[in-house]
């Protein structure tokens, strides 16, 4: 505190300032005001009881600091510090405080604090502590076109009225570097799905691609961060060949590496989220793109001194690289271990390999339509998309295994077919998807003929079939309840209800008589 405050702080309580009103306006806490009125006091400072000059508050004020400062008496802790006073006189500077702190308390049993210690070195060797200041070189701002600058941040708790729940809310925001215009996208997570649809949002929404864009190493877009050769994985790769821009990391824990869009994130944060409340995500997205245009495209920015939205028109939109004609398809990479069955789960659903590939981790890009699975930088197979299920290709078995699938389901329908149509129906469903769990399933259903006889079997499964649920358990629990044997109930028919009719005759006639 300096001398300065220390005197308004006593001249403004003599006027009749509270205390709570002077540590407002000052800036420090209320016991730290209160501490210099009391100290003052003591000296005989009376509110309102004595005029005095400029040099009677001075001479005051630094009584008043003395008092304080000799009611700071040290420790006995404190006090035992001065013995490592020459040892710290030699180091403090050179070596880093903390280290000269932990040096002494595990090799000489130093029992002072952390504070403690660091309140005495502050005191006896202030300049050594002071930071060097550090040189700023102030890169120029890059050509219209050629950067673009990105960023993740969290916005808030957000109440989602149609999950009727509280939900975390997370914003992409990417800065173009030369007109200052943004765009925000509001997003539920910072994952990889997000990350890309916010670039593909941001491209449309400026109607081109920069030439680079620079971003965190965030694990959505960098799969391994280093200072001179960073990685991206392989769906950003993918997404950075398709729109032809280069991707450019900053340095790790370096947030100044990419300012324009850092600077960009406070702004976003209190002129857009702070106060507002949408019922869903796609109200959200809405207002967001709105606000770009109107609010933070129009406002006068305070480094360049334009509208972003009008130097972007004037000087940068031409320059953008043009979008694709082919959309972006939006995929997702995984991985997956073989099982011994041949198959790996990605995405939900269940993929056969080929069997060589049996205990091996192997890479999956889930595409919107097709699902490609890679060894390293070979495509190893693909198969059309599904959101659950197996979905098996026969020759990715062994030859016994192909053997055994293909003989047996020929084995399955003649035997089918001898205990009757239904049947023959039923296990013709079941091996219509070639997978084994089909066939253990067809052959269970035939197996059922040997505790059963075939035309109890036949019967259950006609009224399998009928009920729309042709699976072994169905045709078992219909049997076991011997539902089989009795006759199905018929089909209620629509009452009909006589009508007395007549014809208009009949009406006259009443009428006459």
């Amino acid at each position: 505190m300096t001398v300065a405050d220390v005197k308004e702080i006593l001249v403004g309580w003599d006027a009749g300032e509270p205390v709570s009103g002077i540590a407002r306006r000052l800036g420090y806490t209320r016991p730290t005001v209160r501490k210099y009125v009391r100290a003052a006091e003591r000296l005989g400072l009376r509110r309102g009881g004595e005029q005095r000059g400029e040099a009677g508050w001075a001479e005051l004020t630094v009584q008043a600091i003395g008092q304080v400062a000799q009611q700071r008496t040290p420790g006995v802790v404190s006090a035992s510090l001065a013995d490592y006073h020459t040892y710290l006189e030699e180091w403090v500077g050179t070596v880093q405080v903390t280290v000269l702190y932990q040096r002494l308390r595990d090799e000489q049993g130093l029992a002072a604090s952390w504070g403690t210690f660091y309140r005495y070195v502050a005191a006896h060797w202030p300049g050594r502590l002071a930071r060097r200041p550090r040189a700023t070189v102030r890169l120029c701002d890059p050509r219209p076109g050629l950067e673009a600058q990105v960023d993740f941040f969290y916005a808030g708790l957000w109440e989602d009225r149609q999950a009727a729940r509280r939900r975390r809310l997370y914003a992409f925001l990417m800065t173009l570097s030369h007109s200052r215009h943004q765009f925000l996208y509001p997003v539920l997570a910072e994952d990889g799905q997000a990350w890309l649809a916010g670039h593909v949002a941001a491209f449309t929404y400026f109607g081109g691609v920069p030439k680079r864009v620079v971003l965190d190493n965030l694990s959505a877009g960098i799969s391994h961060a280093d200072r001179y050769d960073p990685r991206s994985n392989r769906a950003y790769g993918e997404l950075a060949r398709h729109y032809g821009f280069l991707v450019d990391p900053a340095r790790v824990a370096q947030p100044t590496d990419k300012p324009r869009v850092e600077r960009g994130v406070q702004y976003a944060r209190e002129s857009f989220f702070r106060g507002r409340d949408l019922d869903d995500l796609a109200a959200w997205r809405v207002a967001a793109r709105l606000w770009c245009t109107e609010v933070a495209g129009e406002r006068i920015h305070g480094t360049t001194g334009e509208r972003p939205l009008v130097s972007f028109r004037a000087r940068e939109q031409g320059l953008l690289q043009p979008l694709p004609a082919r959309p972006w398809e939006a995929v997702i990479w995984t991985s997956g271990v073989v099982q011994a069955d041949c198959h790996l789960r990605a995405g939900g659903a269940w993929y056969s390999v080929p069997y060589a590939h049996i205990r091996q981790t192997l890479e999956v890009r889930l595409g919107e339509r097709v699902v490609e699975i890679y060894d390293g930088a070979t495509l190893v197979t693909s198969h059309p998309r599904r959101e659950r299920g197996r979905v098996t290709r026969t020759e990715h078995y062994p030859t016994a295994g192909r053997i055994f699938l293909t003989l047996n389901p020929l084995a399955c329908r003649r035997e089918a077919q001898t205990l009757g149509p239904a049947a023959g129906q039923l296990v013709e469903q079941l091996l219509a998807e070639p997978t084994l769990t089909r066939l253990r399933e067809a052959q269970a259903v035939l197996r059922l003929a040997d505790r059963y006889l075939g035309a109890r079997v036949e019967r259950a499964c006609g009224r399998a079939l009928a009920a729309e649920d042709g699976r072994f358990r169905t045709v078992r629990a219909i049997l076991e309840r011997d539902l089989d044997q009795q006759e199905p109930e018929p089909t209620p028919l629509a009452a009909v209800t006589g009508a007395f009719l007549r014809g208009p005759g009949a009406f006259g006639e009443e009428a006459g008589r």
